[in-house]
């Protein structure tokens, strides 16, 4: 077989330039720590990597949803806490005034705290969290949800012609998406907390918070020009309990929610260092393998260039 000088040159040249090739890859390989550089390194190993990172990536978005729904359940949970412990200090005051040892003056200093204590309750209404929104206002986080623009009924009609307080948001429930396969509500509209109250056999009331305790104000109000009833006194108690039970459903309603993310905040976490050791497996470089090839790099390309710095000076005229 015929060898020319060019044949020769090419081929030491190739095998040089091939040699060069691969330190250069095994040096970017250890500088970056990662086993596959470009597709071309691992064309399946690539690909896998790819769609661990695209569900590691929904996965990683589903447990910033969880978050973000934790937070505002329990900003929620608070305000209602807040909500529930008013309303239970506005029964005790009321059970207090159904002494029957007491007489109009002493009705009317009741009358007078839960006065203060239905400003509070309004005001627990219209909260609005860390960034200024109001808290049950369903979608129209911009508006405040309460606005006190009557004086309230009373027990001398069927259904309050001019309610204490009228509804200014909308029956929107904000919800996020905390799995591929649920969808969370994290508010509560005021609509259906506060004007909607369900008795402890879930039956409407047809009485807001807000007008049960303006009821009972009347009641025990001397100045209200209405005569104490014991029977109106009687209803008014067991509609503000109502509104107690009520807002005790709703509390036990957003409690669950919130077991419910901690579940899945639990099995995304899990899953997320699944995911990156998935990713590990497939792009993280093994440092001993790397340095013995490096080491076995070297030497080829050394032999390469000793081999061909020899060859290249062969010539017949050398021997003639």
């Amino acid at each position: 077989m015929r060898v020319s000088t060019s044949q020769i040159f090419n081929a030491g040249t190739l095998g040089i330039q091939q040699n060069q090739s691969d330190l250069y890859t095994l040096q970017n390989q250890m500088s970056t720590g990662r086993r596959i550089l470009t597709p071309a390194d691992d064309p399946i190993g690539a690909s896998q990597a790819l769609l661990t990172t695209q569900s590691q990536g929904v996965n990683k978005q589903f447990l910033d949803n969880q978050a973000a729904a934790s937070t505002q359940l329990n900003l929620v949970s608070s305000k209602l806490g807040s909500v529930g412990d008013e309303l239970q200090n506005i029964y005790e005051k009321a059970v207090q005034a159904g002494n029957g040892s007491y007489g109009a003056g002493d009705r009317g200093a009741i009358a007078t705290e839960l006065k203060q204590r239905l400003t509070n309750l309004v005001s627990l209404a219209n909260s609005k969290d860390a960034s200024g929104l109001y808290v049950f206002s369903g979608f129209q986080t911009n508006v405040q949800p309460f606005q006190i623009t009557g004086s309230g009924g009373n027990y001398q009609t069927s259904s309050p012609a001019n309610p204490l307080a009228t509804y200014q948001g909308d029956a929107g429930v904000q919800s996020l998406q905390v799995s591929s396969s649920q969808t969370m509500a994290i508010t509560e509209n005021g609509s259906d907390l506060f004007l909607k109250v369900r008795d402890s056999q879930g039956n409407l009331t047809g009485r807001s918070m807000f007008d049960s305790i303006q009821n009972m104000i009347d009641i025990l109000d001397p100045s209200s020009g209405i005569p104490f009833s014991q029977a109106s006194y009687n209803k008014s108690l067991g509609d503000i309990q109502a509104s107690i039970d009520h807002v005790s459903t709703t509390q036990a309603s957003v409690g669950a929610r919130m077991q419910s993310l901690d579940s899945l905040t639990a099995v995304g976490q899990d899953v997320s260092v699944l995911y990156d050791q998935q990713l590990s497996n497939l792009q993280d470089l093994d440092y001993t393998k790397a340095i013995s090839d490096l080491s076995k790099k070297t030497m080829q390309l050394q032999a390469a260039q000793q081999t061909f710095k020899q060859t290249s000076q062969l010539s017949l005229f050398s021997i003639l």
